[in-house]
């Protein structure tokens, strides 16, 4: 039992380390903060359908109640690669900037997806908080037109 004991425990602490590091990493950055943290899909209470045409998203507001869980439907209809990131707008400058400097690099942050002309894909949110959140597409040479906001109202 001891010596099970003795392979066990390490194992744990390891464990905990891990999941320590990848929560404090970059890539989770987005899981729990002002603008809200990946959703369950059996907590959606509506759909919302986004379009990314190039240069924009319709629509480029959205209105959330505090709490809610929605899922974003994004369809890619323009003739170029996009991406959409939830997030502070601190956060998708940054971002923006990693793309400019590391541009073959495949990002996977929370609330983020990349899509191709015509392709489709979803970001299952939950906004936690009132306040307002932004999105953008962080790619080079899109970031700046491509921008939007949800409101998040007070329950």
């Amino acid at each position: 039992m001891m010596t099970l004991l003795r392979k066990i425990i390490p194992l744990a602490a390891f464990l905990m380390l891990l999941s320590t590091i990848c929560m404090a990493s970059p890539v989770n950055a987005g899981n729990s903060s002002s603008t809200g943290k990946p959703g369950i899909a059996r907590e959606v209470s509506r759909d919302i359908k986004v379009t990314q045409v190039d240069n924009m998203f319709l629509p480029n507001e959205i209105q959330v109640t505090e709490g809610e869980t929605v899922r974003l439907i994004v369809i890619n209809k323009g003739g170029h690669q996009h991406e959409m990131l939830i997030g502070t707008m601190e956060d998708l400058r940054k971002a923006a900037k990693m793309r400019r400097n590391h541009p073959d690099e495949n990002p996977t942050e929370a609330g983020m997806i990349r899509l191709q002309p015509d392709e489709q894909d979803e970001i299952i949110w939950t906004f936690d908080q009132p306040g307002e959140v932004d999105f953008a597409c962080p790619l080079p040479g899109h970031f700046k037109a491509m921008r939007g906001k949800i409101y998040v109202e007070k329950k």
